[in-house]
């Protein structure tokens, strides 16, 4: 049976929690669901993330 590595979605730095690999804040992507945004909504506030780093994040 293969060994299916765990995918990062979020990283620890300079003292914050970011969407790994870009300048989009974890806080950003928690306040806009907070908000009401569904994950679809918030690709579209933020194009740079994809569907899958929403979810994951």
């Amino acid at each position: 049976m293969p060994v299916v590595a765990a995918k990062s979605y979020v990283e620890y730095r300079n003292d914050a929690y970011w969407v790994e690999g870009t300048r989009i804040s974890l806080d950003s992507v928690v306040y806009a669901f907070r908000g009401g945004l569904s994950p679809e909504s918030i690709v579209q506030s933020f194009p740079l993330l994809t569907l899958e780093q929403v979810y994951g994040a």
